[in-house]
């Protein structure tokens, strides 16, 4: 493994440290209100400065990386479910089922993720579980397209025939073959989406369709601090040095599973 990939996967992994024990990292409190201090530039005591309200704005980047990740966690959680189980059933069933799946998804391929998951953010409501359906709903058919395509190609292979003719059944044929030969794609395909979730929230969050304030994520510090960013902008320098950073690192990370893909038994 390359340096890069090492350094992908450090960051990823210390980012997941931060967002499961950020009161190990800071004294602050990411919502205590003093306007005293308020637009403090980078100091000792408050090393990416305050915001507007005076809050650690470190603090803040901290506990927005926890509440982004959990939005992009869930997220995919949802999406893989829906599009993974939903693929894998349209392909093995086929006929009116099939079809019916097939329609359904491919429409919400064809209209923006963004425009889709903003559409459901306004019906389910601007929260962590409201982003994080939105954005999932989003996702899913990219999942659903893969599964089924793969799956219908696997089931065409010599070695099904062969089983299905020596009696093996469905689920048999489901669990040692189509999960084991999807395994790889998948994973490789749910890294490269979990960084579109991550870009979806801070996007959502933008449009005020995403997590509301005063819980931090990443996508509403943006939004929240854009208008400083010429009298203050190490605001928005932060979040948005974050967000870059995690994507380029899942991307980088899935890019060496697509070349060198893990070998499943």
């Amino acid at each position: 493994m390359g340096v890069w990939p090492k350094i992908a996967i450090a960051i990823i992994v210390a980012e997941i440290i931060v967002s499961l024990f950020p009161q190990l990292f800071t004294k602050y409190s990411s919502t205590a209100i003093d306007l005293s201090n308020r637009l403090a530039p980078p100091s000792t005591q408050h090393i990416l400065g305050t915001d507007s309200l005076g809050r650690d704005v470190f603090t803040r980047l901290l506990y927005a990386i926890r509440y982004s990740l959990a939005v992009a966690a869930l997220s995919l959680a949802i999406a893989f479910s829906l599009g993974v189980v939903l693929g894998g059933l349209s392909a093995i069933a086929g006929g009116y089922i099939d079809s019916a799946l097939s329609i359904l998804f491919n429409t919400i391929y064809t209209i923006p993720g963004l425009f889709t998951a903003a559409a459901i953010s306004i019906v389910v409501g601007p929260n962590v579980i409201g982003a994080s359906i939105a954005i999932g709903l989003s996702l899913a058919p990219i999942f659903y397209r893969f599964s089924r395509s793969a799956a219908k190609e696997i089931l065409t292979k010599p070695y099904i025939e062969a089983a299905k003719a020596l009696g093996a059944s469905t689920s048999w044929i489901i669990t040692r073959y189509i999960v084991w030969e999807l395994a790889k794609p998948l994973l490789t395909t749910s890294i490269y989406l979990l960084s579109d979730a991550i870009a979806f929230e801070a996007s959502l969050s933008i449009l005020g369709l995403g997590v509301q304030p005063p819980t931090p994520t990443l996508g509403n510090m943006i939004a929240e601090y854009r208008e400083y960013i010429f009298t203050a902008p190490y605001l928005l320098l932060a979040p948005v040095t974050v967000i870059a950073i995690t994507i380029s690192s899942l991307n980088t990370l899935a890019n060496k599973l697509l070349s060198n893909p893990i070998e499943v038994p």
